[in-house]
């Protein structure tokens, strides 16, 4: 090796074999930083996220179910066809997302464990429901309280099992996040890139100062296209980046809160439908609803916290020009027919007038809040996916711009020094 860095065309073949693996260096670190990308993406995309919508959805499909046949029962021994056909699509909506689940699954044991629950405890709620309703068209009273085991086990079993499949998959989206926004593929590829642009660029001044010849014309393309493949490839991730951060905060994040704020809705829903039931006996149901509603921004007469989900969730969609309706006022148009419900129940003979609010206008509010609370939540899902959508394309063909681009630098590298060395023969 001594005796050959000796000679200039010795030294010219060392130098081209640098060129050549600096270059290398460039193509791997850009090409494997492209693919582990990709794949994040492609994983969020394809798996996490719907994953995580459909636990989102699965919550509260389970959440409408059990306030719905609440609903349902308080209307007497005969239930309206339309609530007893809203509580029958909810149960198949949820058993067709827990199929998806099962299918898309990510296998760790919390998953597998959330999903052997809800395998199992649906159907002993139904059954649970089904023996609540058929003692309620005998008029029997212990249907009331089949209805409150059934509603026991869906709110401190089944909706618990379903958040983890939430939870569960949102980790997923945050470690596909994690791994498609990696600032060290940046380091990698910008300490890649400017290796080989020093080394290219300090070649051709060893070469001028030897042959006193200005250009070579192979080395100076080969520079070119390794700035190509340097500036393409920041530029794609820097650009895939921006989609996937507007992703999260414009879909991803608002998805959540929307979904959270509608299964809080349902619970305090069916709390004052339960209560009803009861028929005096509802304390820790009006608690529980309280406690909803607090997560949601109001105290229990009504007023603003000022703070909460509804009022975080109000203002992102005004500024999206969100046309479905405020969520916070149509929140505030049930809250204040609950709140009359509740006076009528504590009033002598005012349990009558309590139940037909309930069931009337009452019905009809949260019916507005719920209605306009999903179509924000499909609109954010929406806009999630076309993010991720967006995010992907920055990434597409740009392993093949990689390697094609990187491989003519290489041989142009090699081409312009062979030409130095051809000289000396």
């Amino acid at each position: 090796m001594r005796a050959r860095a000796g000679t200039t065309p010795g030294l010219l073949r060392i130098l081209s074999v640098a060129l050549g693996v600096s270059i290398a260096l460039l193509w791997a670190a850009a090409l494997a930083a492209v693919l582990v990308r990709d794949d994040a993406v492609h994983a969020v995309s394809a798996d996490a996220a719907p994953a995580f919508a459909a636990a989102q959805r699965l919550h509260a499909d389970l959440s409408e179910a059990d306030a719905t046949i609440v609903s349902a029962f308080l209307a007497g021994p005969v239930e309206p066809p339309e609530q007893r056909k809203a509580y029958d699509d909810s149960i198949a909506a949820a058993e067709g997302e827990l199929r998806t689940l099962a299918r898309a699954g990510d296998g760790s044991p919390a998953a597998r464990g959330a999903l052997d629950t809800l395998h199992q405890k649906i159907p002993a709620y139904t059954e649970l429901v089904g023996q609540a309703r058929a003692n309620n068209r005998q008029e029997y009273v212990v249907g009331g309280a089949y209805l409150r085991q059934a509603s026991l086990l869906m709110q401190g079993t089944i909706l618990p099992a379903a958040d983890s499949l939430a939870v569960s998959s949102a980790e997923q989206v945050d470690d596909g996040y994690r791994r498609a926004t990696s600032s060290v593929h940046v380091a990698l590829v910008s300490a890649a890139g400017v290796i080989s642009l020093v080394a290219l660029a300090g070649v051709q001044l060893w070469l001028f100062r030897r042959t006193h010849r200005l250009l070579n014309v192979p080395l100076l393309v080969a520079t070119g296209l390794v700035m190509v493949v340097f500036a393409v490839t920041l530029s794609a991730f820097s650009a895939e980046r921006a989609r996937l951060l507007d992703g999260r905060d414009d879909g991803f994040v608002p998805m959540s809160e929307i979904a959270q704020a509608r299964v809080l809705g349902l619970r305090a829903w069916g709390d004052e439908g339960l209560s009803l039931i009861a028929r005096g006996d509802g304390a820790a149901l009006d608690a529980d609803a309280d406690a909803a509603i607090a997560r949601l921004g109001y105290t229990p007469d009504g007023r603003p916290t000022g703070s909460g989900i509804l009022p975080t969730i109000t203002a992102y969609l005004h500024g999206e020009g969100f046309r479905e309706g405020d969520l916070d006022a149509l929140w505030r148009d049930y809250q204040s027919t609950s709140i009359e419900v509740r006076r009528q129940v504590t009033s002598a003979g005012g349990f009558d007038k309590a139940l037909e609010l309930a069931q009337g206008d009452g019905a009809e509010a949260f019916g507005r809040f719920d209605q306009a609370a999903d179509q924000a939540l499909t609109a954010s899902q929406q806009r999630f996916g076309e993010r991720l959508s967006a995010a992907g394309d920055r990434l597409g063909g740009l392993a093949a711009v990689v390697i094609v681009l990187s491989a003519l630098a290489i041989a142009l590298a090699l081409a312009g020094i062979q030409a130095r060395i051809n000289e000396y023969r």
